[in-house]
């Protein structure tokens, strides 16, 4: 067997996320669908991780075995014409057999796409957060000093959701503006769920003057989903990079 990794462009709008659910649209299934029609075989893929329903992803990171060897410089081109025209590959090299996309990857990149606008937007609405509040953007970058580093971030994942380790390190947050629309991008080990989505309502809130900037450190420590900001919509995110 050959094993060959994938990187995966796709608009999650009309997806129920990543990861194959039954009687359900999803992109895994829609690659797997494409990739088994080609080899005429059933193939599985590994991604890198899931995505919600509706989040996006410009660079996400597959890997698959088949017992054939395949041209990687044009495989993109021909497996994108049997995917729907919201998912395209973008690249395709062949790796090592014990490549594994989700257990290999060193660091995640993901961007929230916010709108500042005072009606609503509905050539933006598929694509950003539609905020109606004017935002201290100054106070937001204030902020984003206290999430990096190495912490226990409990607090900023699914409420109920139970998992053994919530400790991530971030490596970098920033936040910038260009016109009416603001970008919150950050990179780490990686993410638990709900996470980058939860950091940014927080960061929303504090642009507000709900939260203070110096209240994030306590709101960590806390390790409860209470004081945070909430859980913004999934359409503004996007899997911008993983690294290996």
């Amino acid at each position: 067997m050959t094993r060959y990794r994938l990187t995966v462009c796709y608009d999650g709008g009309e997806y129920y996320g990543f990861q194959r659910q039954n009687n359900l649209p999803t992109v895994q299934q829609k690659l797997e669908e494409a990739l088994s029609t080609r080899f005429q075989k059933q193939i599985v893929v590994h991604p890198s991780g899931r995505t919600d329903a509706g989040v996006h992803a410009i660079a996400q990171v597959v890997h698959f075995d088949v017992d054939s060897e395949i041209k990687t410089s044009s495989f993109g081109y021909s497996l994108n014409t049997l995917l729907p025209k919201d998912i395209a590959i973008t690249s395709c090299e062949k790796v090592s057999e014990d490549f594994h996309a989700q257990f290999d990857a060193k660091r995640k990149t993901y961007l929230y796409k916010i709108c500042l606008c005072k009606i609503h937007s509905p050539l933006k609405r598929r694509y950003f957060h539609i905020c109606f509040y004017d935002l201290d953007i100054s106070k937001m970058q204030q902020a984003c000093k206290y999430f990096e580093g190495e912490h226990d971030f409990r607090a900023f994942m699914l409420a109920n959701e139970e998992k053994e380790n919530t400790v991530r390190t971030i490596y970098s947050l920033q936040v910038t503006q260009n016109d009416d629309e603001v970008y919150i991008r950050v990179t780490g080990s990686g993410f638990l769920h709900n996470m980058v989505r939860i950091i940014a309502g927080t960061l929303v809130d504090v642009g507000r003057g709900r939260i203070a900037a110096e209240d994030i450190p306590k709101l960590i420590k806390s390790k409860k989903h209470v004081g945070t900001g909430k859980t913004l919509d999934p359409q503004g995110l996007y899997l911008l990079n993983v690294e290996y």
